[in-house]
């Protein structure tokens, strides 16, 4: 427990100064957590024999997070680099599995992977400089805070409270209690968010959320982190492991305090793209 609290504090204060600091670190972050992350999903389909194509998810992946940088997106607006960047991607990861082999096996988890993790990791780019740098620190906390107090709320709610399964062939712990409690202690956690930086930045985009909007946005969310953390579980169970791998004491692999993460980060930035 000691091992597991530390490296929570100091996961929180790293996390605080990524944030904080904007696009430089930020991108190396996602950087690093691109190849710690693809070497974690290697790790855990070696167990069912499954070898990924690392040139693919690896080098796609830089690709992808590069047409994820905002100056890119600021200089000229309107065109799709996303999806410019995922056919390139596709195109030549498929043209070049055919000519060493075809393995279309490896090529099918390479895109199950590369859709993953890669892709969705320039949603956290994009977010945190929409629509500026200012008020993007607080838009790309929205997704966070969600999925820390889903996490949290499902934690303690379905220990004390939990009573019915809430997948029990895939994640046996999880309960229909502790989904609830996680939804709604994400709620809190979001009402108390926004009303503190609607005071600080009365322009943000959260001045247009009445309660009753944003427990709907918290509701997605929240949905969104639980299909996330039941998807790692899955892919654990799939794999026969315990975690994605061992990066964080008393955690597990980096992907086990991502899973939430990576669904909550791009539905935020279509929730946005949508309707704000």
């Amino acid at each position: 427990m000691p091992t597991r609290v530390a490296s929570s504090l100091i996961g929180v204060g790293v996390l605080f100064l990524v944030l904080w600091e904007g696009r430089v670190l930020l991108f190396l972050v996602l950087v690093f957590i691109l190849v710690l992350g693809s070497l974690e999903l290697r790790y855990m389909l070696r167990n069912r024999g499954i070898e990924l194509n690392m040139a693919f998810l690896v080098g796609g992946g830089l690709v992808m997070l590069f047409f994820s940088l905002p100056q890119l997106h600021e200089a000229y607006p309107g065109v799709p680099w996303r999806e410019i960047a995922l056919g390139l991607v596709l195109i030549g990861a498929f043209s070049a599995e055919l000519i060493v082999g075809g393995n279309i096996e490896r090529f099918a988890y390479s895109l199950m992977a590369f859709l993953y993790l890669p892709w969705t990791l320039g949603f956290f780019l994009l977010l945190r400089h929409s629509p500026n740098d200012d008020i993007g620190l607080w838009i790309l906390a929205l997704p966070l805070i969600s999925s820390f107090a889903n996490d949290i709320g499902g934690y303690f709610v379905g220990r004390y409270l939990g009573r019915r399964k809430l997948a029990p062939t895939i994640s046996p712990g999880k309960t229909v209690e502790g989904s609830v409690g996680g939804i709604l202690t994400s709620f809190a956690a979001l009402f108390l968010f926004t009303t503190i930086v609607r005071s600080a930045y009365p322009e943000s985009p959260f001045a247009l959320f009445r309660p009753v909007e944003l427990f709907l946005v918290n509701l997605v969310l929240s949905f969104a982190a639980q299909l996330g953390d039941l998807t790692e579980s899955m892919l654990k169970r799939y794999c026969g492991v315990k975690d994605s791998g061992h990066f964080l004491p008393g955690h597990g692999g980096l992907l086990d305090r991502l899973d939430s993460h990576l669904f909550t980060a791009p539905l935020t930035y279509y929730l946005l793209t949508i309707f704000i």
